[in-house]
C-alpha cells in the first residue's frame, strides 16, 4: 500500500531554483536553440556556418547555466546575441534580433526574473538592449527605421518577460510564505496539546502519587506520638520513612512543575557524581546491605583515597571504599550531564535491587578513567515481599535512552547465581 503525505507539507509549493525539472526544461530549449537557431541563421539570415554554430551554442548554454549562475547566464546570452546581430545580413530579415535570438533571450530574462530575482532580470534586459544599440551602431548605422523598429519590439518584449518573471517570482514567495506560516501554526498547535496532555498527567500525578507519598510521609512522623513505648530502632525506622518520603515530595514538586512548563518553578542543583555516597548511605538506612567501591587509582590527582581492598567490600555494609571525598573530587572534572546520568544509574539499579531482590547484598562500583564506569550488583533475593512489587518496565528503558544520549553504553541481565548486573559506560 503506498503512503500518501497530507497536512501542511503536502501542499508546499514546488521552488523553481530547486527542481529537476528546470533543468529538464531549460536543456531541452538548448537542444532547441542550437537545432533551430544554428541552420536558421546559416540559411536563412545568410550567416556564416562557423560565426551561426558559435552564436546558437552560446544562447543555448545561456539557458541551463542561468539557473545557478546568473551573471555568466546574462553574459553568454549577451555576447550569442551580439555574434548573431554582427554575422547575418541586415537585409535577410528582422535585425538586429533574428526571430530565434528574439525568442530564446525572451526566455532568459523570463528565467532569470522568475529564479534570481528582478534585479538579474532587469540586468538582462539592459544588456539585450545594450546589444541591440551596439549592433547597430557597428554593422549598419544608417540601416533605417526596421532596426529600430526590431529594437522596440525586443524591449518592448523582453520588459514583459521581466515583469512576468518578476510576478511569478512574488507569487511563489507569497506561496511559500503562507505555507511556513501554516506549518508554524500547526507545530504551535501540537505544542499546545502537548502541554495540555503534560497538564493532565502532572494532574493525575497529583491526585494518585502526591497524596500517597503525603499520607505516607504523615503516618510515619505522627507513629511515635501514635504508638507509646516504642523503642529507638522502631522510631528510627519511621523517621527514615518519613526523611526518604519527604525527599520523594520534594522531587514529585519538581516534576509536576516541569510537565506543568511553570518558569517560576522552585529550581535545584541536580544530583551529581558525589551525591552517589549519599544515595548508597540512604538506601543502607533502609536496613538494605549495600557495599559502595569507589576505584581510587583512576581518581584525579589530589585524590585521596586509600587502596582498594575488594574483599572489603563484602563485609561491613557501612564501608565506603575511597570514601565521600574520592566522589566529591570526581564531581570537578566530570561534566555535569554525565554526573546527572552515573548518579541516576546507580539510584534506578539500586532500587531494582531493592524492589525485586528483597535481602541481597547489593555491590556498586564506580571507576573513572577514558570513561565513567558504573556497575551495581546484587545477589539473589533472600525473603519473599508480603506484597509483591512489580515495576513498569520503564526505568531499565529511560535508563538506556538517557546513557544514549550521552554516547555511552548500558548492559543489564541476570547473573549465573541467579541476582542481576547492571553496567553503564560514560563518556567524559
Amino acid at each position: 500500500m503506498r503512503a500518501t503525505q497530507s497536512g501542511p507539507l503536502a501542499q508546499t509549493p514546488v521552488s523553481f531554483s530547486s527542481t529537476g525539472w528546470l533543468y529538464l526544461l531549460t536543456g531541452f530549449g538548448a537542444v532547441a536553440q542550437l537545432s533551430i537557431g544554428w541552420p536558421v541563421l546559416a540559411a536563412v539570415h545568410e550567416a556564416h556556418v562557423l560565426a551561426a554554430m558559435v552564436a546558437s551554442m552560446l544562447l543555448a548554454a545561456a539557458l541551463p547555466v542561468a539557473v545557478h549562475r546568473p551573471r555568466l547566464g546574462i553574459l553568454l546570452g549577451a555576447v550569442g546575441a551580439l555574434l548573431s546581430s554582427l554575422t547575418v545580413d541586415p537585409l535577410s530579415g528582422p535585425w538586429p534580433w533574428p526571430v530565434t535570438s528574439l525568442i530564446w533571450y525572451v526566455f532568459l530574462v523570463l528565467l532569470l526574473a522568475a529564479t534570481a530575482g528582478w534585479r538579474m532580470g532587469a540586468a538582462a534586459w539592459l544588456a539585450g538592449t545594450m546589444v541591440s544599440v551596439l549592433g547597430i551602431t557597428l554593422v549598419a548605422p544608417d540601416h533605417g527605421d526596421g532596426a529600430f523598429g526590431n529594437v522596440i519590439v525586443v524591449a518592448s518584449l523582453t520588459a514583459a518577460a521581466l515583469s512576468i518573471g518578476s510576478a511569478v517570482r512574488q507569487l511563489t514567495s507569497s506561496r511559500r510564505q503562507l505555507v511556513q506560516e501554516r506549518q508554524l501554526t500547526a507545530e504551535e498547535e501540537t505544542k499546545r496539546r502537548e502541554l495540555q496532555q503534560r497538564n493532565r498527567i502532572a494532574q493525575e500525578l497529583h491526585d494518585v502519587v502526591a497524596h500517597s507519598l503525603s499520607v505516607i510521609s504523615v503516618q510515619a512522623t505522627t507513629a511515635p506520638y501514635r504508638l507509646p513505648g516504642m523503642d529507638e530502632p522502631t522510631r528510627g525506622e519511621f523517621d527514615s520513612i518519613a526523611g526518604s518520603s519527604r525527599r520523594a515530595l520534594t522531587e514529585m514538586r519538581g516534576l509536576l512543575a516541569v510537565l506543568r512548563g511553570d518558569d517560576a518553578a522552585e529550581t535545584a542543583p541536580q544530583p551529581t557524581i558525589a551525591d552517589i555516597p549519599a544515595l548508597v548511605a540512604n538506601a543502607r538506612a533502609s536496613g538494605a546491605r549495600v557495599d559502595l567501591e569507589i576505584d581510587p587509582e583512576l581518581l584525579p590527582q589530589g585524590g585521596v583515597a586509600g587502596p582498594v581492598d575488594a574483599e572489603a567490600t563484602t563485609g561491613d555494609p557501612t564501608t565506603v571504599i575511597g570514601g565521600p571525598s574520592a566522589a566529591g573530587d570526581w564531581s570537578a572534572v566530570v561534566p555535569p550531564a554525565t554526573g546527572l546520568t552515573a548518579y541516576r544509574t546507580v539510584q534506578e539499579a539500586v532500587s531494582n535491587a531493592l524492589r525485586h531482590a528483597p535481602g541481597a547484598a547489593i555491590r556498586v562500583q564506580v571507576s573513572m578513567g577514558d570513561l565513567i564506569g558504573v556497575r551495581v550488583v546484587n545477589g539473589p533475593a533472600t525473603r519473599t515481599l508480603a506484597v509483591p512489587a512489580p515495576g513498569a518496565g520503564l526505568g531499565l528503558k529511560g535508563l538506556t535512552e538517557r546513557v544514549s544520549a550521552l554516547g555511552g553504553t548500558v548492559t543489564a541481565g541476570p547473573t549465573p547465581d541467579g541476582g542481576f548486573t547492571v553496567k553503564a559506560r560514560l563518556p567524559l
